[in-house]
C-alpha cells in the first residue's frame, strides 16, 4: 500500500506533499478507516428507529420548531439512554436541515410559478395550495415551500409542463438518444461499451475556518465498469480503492480563499443485457449472501407493514425471479415518482414509499431491495449518475441476485416512468443502459478517510461532501457540478 495523506490538524492546512496518493490494499484501508471514525463521522443512523419523546413530537406536529429545539435542550440536560442522546442530537441537526430545505415564502413560491408558467395566477396558486398539491410546511407560524416544489408539481400534474415558458430541449434529446440505444440493445442483444470522460466539482466560499476537507465521487471498478483513470485534479488527492463501495477522491485546501475542488476522470462502461431461463432459477445460499439478505436500519427494515406488502405482492409464487419481477411491476405501477428532500430528513425511506406511494429513484430502489430481502432474494444498491452525452444528474437503482445467473440490474424509476411503453418497462428489469456513472455499490457505506462530522448525505455519495476542522458544511453552503465532456462508443 502506498502512502495515505494524514488527516488535518490545527497545524496542518493541507496535504503535506503535492503527490497524488493511491491505496490498493482494501484490508489496510478498512483498518485505517476504523481508527478514524468518530461518533458523528460514520453512517450508522440506527438511532432513527427510536421514536421522539412526545413533547418534541407535539411541538413539531404543530409547526413549533423553536419549541421543539428548546425541548431538545431541556431533555439533553437530563438523563437519557445513549441511543436517545444520539437521536436528539441528530434531531437538532435535522430541524436545521429541514428549514433549509423549505426556503420559500408563499409570495416567493407564487413568484417562481408565475415566472416559469404561462398565465399562472394567484388564484391558481391558492387553489393548488389548498388542495395540497404544493410541497409546503409550517415553521413557527409561517408557511414555507420546499426548494423543488415547482419541479414536483410537474411530476404530480404533468399538464403544467406544457405551460413552461422555457422547455428543457436537452432532456427530450437525451430521452430520444437513450431510447435509440435501448432499441438497438433489445434488437441485437449485443451490449456496447463506452468510454466516458466525467468531472465532479464542488465550489465553496472562503471562511474563517482553517481547512476544507472535500470528498468527490469517482467511478468505481466492478460490475459493468471495467476501468477508471484519473485525468486531472484541482488539488493533491487520495483515491480510495478501485472497487471500494463508495469510491471518492479526498482533497484538502486552506479555507480562507474561495475554492473549487474538482476531479476529471475517464471510465469504460458496458451495457447489461440479460438472457436467462427463469425456470432454472433456484434459491441462493443464504449464508453466502447474508450481507445482502439482512436488515440495515434505518431504511432497510422488515417492518410489519413492508412484510405484509411483500407477502401480498408475491402471493403464492416461489420462483425468486418471478417474485422479484412482481415487486418491480408493483413499484412501477403504484409508486409515483416525485423529488424528495434530503434523505437524512426521513426516518425510514422504504416504508415512506410503501405508505405514501411516492418517492424518487433511490426511494424506489430501497423499497425494492427491502421487499426482495424479506423474501430471501439477495439485493443491493447501485448509484452514481445518469450520465448522458448532454449532461449528468444523480441517480440510484438496484441489483438482485438470481442463482445461478448472478447479479441483475433493476431500475424501478426508469421503468416506472415508462410504464406505458411495455418494451422499455420490461427492459429495465434485468437490463441496463450505459448512460451511467457508477460510484457506489452499497448504501450507508463509510467514506475513506471517514468524515468527522455528520455527512450531508449519510447514506449515499453522488455529488460529494465537505467539512472543516470544526463542522460539516451543509448542502446549502456549497455548490456542485456534474459534467460529461466526452461520451464515445468503443465496442
Amino acid at each position: 500500500m502506498e502512502k495515505i495523506p494524514p488527516l488535518i490538524s490545527q497545524k496542518n492546512s493541507g496535504l503535506r506533499t503535492e503527490t497524488a496518493f493511491f491505496c490498493k490494499d482494501l484490508a489496510a484501508d478498512i483498518i485505517i478507516l476504523s481508527s478514524q471514525v468518530e461518533m458523528n463521522g460514520g453512517t450508522d443512523m440506527k438511532f432513527l428507529a427510536a421514536q421522539l419523546p412526545e413533547k418534541i413530537s407535539y411541538f413539531e406536529s404543530i409547526g413549533d420548531y423553536d419549541g421543539a429545539l428548546k425541548e431538545i435542550e431541556i431533555q439533553l440536560d437530563d438523563y437519557l439512554p445513549s441511543i436517545m442522546i444520539e437521536r436528539l442530537r441528530w434531531e437538532r441537526e435535522r430541524i436545521v436541515r429541514l428549514k433549509n430545505n423549505y426556503p420559500y415564502s408563499a409570495s416567493e413560491a407564487l413568484g417562481i410559478l408565475s415566472r416559469d408558467l404561462e398565465g399562472f395566477t394567484e388564484g391558481e396558486f391558492d387553489s393548488l395550495n389548498s388542495a395540497r398539491k404544493l410541497d409546503s410546511m409550517i415553521f413557527d407560524g409561517e408557511e414555507k415551500f420546499e426548494k423543488r416544489f415547482d419541479k414536483n408539481l410537474l411530476f404530480t400534474m404533468p399538464e403544467y409542463e406544457k405551460r413552461l415558458k422555457n422547455k428543457n430541449t436537452d432532456r427530450e434529446a437525451t430521452r430520444v438518444s437513450l431510447h435509440k440505444e435501448i432499441d438497438r440493445l433489445i434488437s441485437e442483444r449485443q451490449p456496447a461499451r463506452f468510454r466516458v470522460v466525467a468531472k465532479s466539482l464542488i465550489s465553496v466560499e472562503g471562511s474563517d475556518e482553517s481547512v476544507y476537507r472535500c470528498w468527490l465521487p469517482v467511478s468505481r471498478v466492478g460490475d459493468q465498469v471495467s476501468s477508471t483513470r484519473i485525468l486531472s485534479s484541482s488539488h493533491s488527492y487520495f483515491l480510495s480503492p478501485a472497487d471500494y463501495s463508495q469510491r471518492t477522491v479526498y482533497m484538502e485546501a486552506a479555507a480562507k480563499n474561495d475554492t473549487v475542488f474538482s476531479i476529471e476522470y475517464e471510465y469504460e462502461i458496458s451495457e447489461i443485457s440479460t438472457s436467462l431461463d427463469p425456470f432454472s432459477c433456484v434459491e441462493p445460499d443464504a449464508k453466502k449472501f447474508s450481507g445482502y439478505l439482512c436488515e440495515q436500519a434505518p431504511h432497510v427494515v422488515f417492518s410489519p407493514l413492508v412484510r405484509s406488502l411483500a407477502e401480498e405482492i408475491a402471493g403464492s409464487e416461489n420462483n425468486p425471479y418471478f417474485i422479484a419481477k412482481s415487486f418491480y411491476d408493483w413499484i412501477c405501477e403504484n409508486v409515483k415518482y416525485t423529488f424528495m428532500s434530503e434523505y437524512a430528513l426521513y426516518p425510514n425511506l422504504s416504508e415512506f414509499a410503501a405508505v405514501n406511494l411516492r418517492g424518487d429513484c433511490g426511494v424506489k430502489a430501497l423499497l425494492f431491495i427491502t421487499l426482495c430481502r424479506i423474501k430471501g432474494i439477495p439485493a443491493r444498491w447501485q448509484s452514481g449518475w445518469f450520465a448522458a452525452p448532454l449532461g449528468a444528474s444523480p441517480h440510484d437503482w438496484a441489483m438482485f441476485w438470481v442463482e445461478p445467473f448472478g447479479w441483475l440490474p433493476v431500475d424501478c424509476s426508469f421503468g416506472g416512468s415508462r410504464k406505458d411503453m411495455p418494451a422499455y418497462r420490461e427492459f429495465y428489469f434485468g437490463n441496463l443502459d450505459a448512460f451511467r456513472m457508477v460510484s457506489n455499490s452499497a448504501f450507508m457505506s463509510p467514506l475513506v478517510p471517514a468524515k468527522r462530522f455528520y455527512r450531508s448525505d449519510p447514506y449515499d455519495n453522488q455529488v460529494g461532501e465537505i467539512e472543516t476542522e470544526s463542522r460539516n458544511l451543509r448542502s446549502n453552503e456549497w455548490e456542485y457540478s456534474l459534467e460529461i465532456s466526452s461520451f464515445e462508443r468503443i465496442l
